[in-house]
């Protein structure tokens, strides 16, 4: 782990592998750059891999700022900016694809090559106008309440909310992952991730997609316990250089769940070198997304 400061004092941590065209990768909530495991193996040896620990993350330092949520952009910012990455691919899972959203938005001037996000909406509230929300999360009462779960006994939401990580099964490789991901997240300090938490659930970049110009590819797992794959065509669809794919045998985590699919789906994306046409499916409806 190497660590920058921030011009904030905040001290980011993060991994730093491979040489190549440069990928940076963005985490979820409550986690940390670690569940980037697979990809920091398996693609070092053709790119620069880069996974920080977000700001209130694992080894990366607690927040200071008033507004947690404008601080993880702002920082990958700077990390970007001091490790010379550009142009870059970002990979967002979860709130990281929020927080690569809002980088590109914040922050213009940096050299993005594309963007994947990996099983993740814009919005995360539901209403009668946007079914694709996090799922039984149609009011802002049920943040409010897993804010209380988290303070109370951070051990026990973890057990909670871990598993709903990926599809559902009792399975070893399921037992493996979900053991390893319960480790990284008992690491975490809830008193951080609570009031980010409640950010998440403020953010709302549905209006603001169509501005994203850089290629973009979705990916989202058929059986996301989070999630509904249909979100994918609602965000292609306001997107100008959208597209989707979705992972048959995964939840919310394809680069956990199915990591070598996942890994040569993201080399060819991130290679300059590739042709686009490599790309698997080139139309949403070949994953039976209209049919979600």
């Amino acid at each position: 782990m190497k660590t920058l400061r921030t011009s904030t004092g905040l001290h980011l941590a993060y991994r730093d592998q491979g040489s190549g065209p440069p990928i940076l990768l963005i985490h979820g909530w409550g986690v940390s750059g670690e569940l980037f495991g697979p990809q920091l193996q398996g693609l070092a040896q053709r790119f620069r891999i880069v996974a920080p620990d977000l700001p209130g993350h694992g080894a990366s330092g607690d927040f200071r700022e008033d507004d947690p949520f404008t601080c993880l952009a702002d920082s990958l910012a700077e990390l970007i900016v001091q490790l010379e990455l550009e142009p870059v691919c970002l990979v967002g899972w979860s709130l990281g694809a929020l927080v690569a959203w809002d980088l590109i938005l914040r922050h213009p001037e940096l050299g993005i090559s594309g963007l994947v996000t990996i099983d993740m909406v814009p919005c995360l509230l539901s209403d009668p106008d946007w079914p694709y929300g996090l799922h039984s999360s149609e009011r802002l009462e049920v943040f409010e309440r897993h804010v209380k779960m988290m303070l109370q006994d951070w051990r026990a939401y973890t057990a909670l909310f871990v598993p709903r990580i990926f599809a559902p099964g009792d399975g070893e490789q399921t037992e493996r992952l979900v053991s390893d991901a319960v480790q990284v997240a008992l690491a975490n300090n809830p008193a951080n991730l609570a009031p980010l938490w409640m950010r998440m659930s403020e953010q709302d970049f549905r209006p603001l997609l169509a501005r994203i110009r850089v290629p973009t590819l979705l990916v989202c797992g058929r059986h996301s316990q989070l999630y509904g794959a249909a979100a994918c065509r609602w965000i292609t669809e306001q997107m100008p250089d959208g597209r989707a794919i979705v992972f048959e045998h995964s939840g919310h985590a394809p680069h956990l769940e199915e990591p070598e699919r996942f890994n040569r789906i993201l080399a060819e994306f991130s290679d300059p070198q590739a042709p686009r046409e490599t790309f698997e499916p080139t139309d949403p409806a070949e994953t039976g997304i209209a049919q979600q």
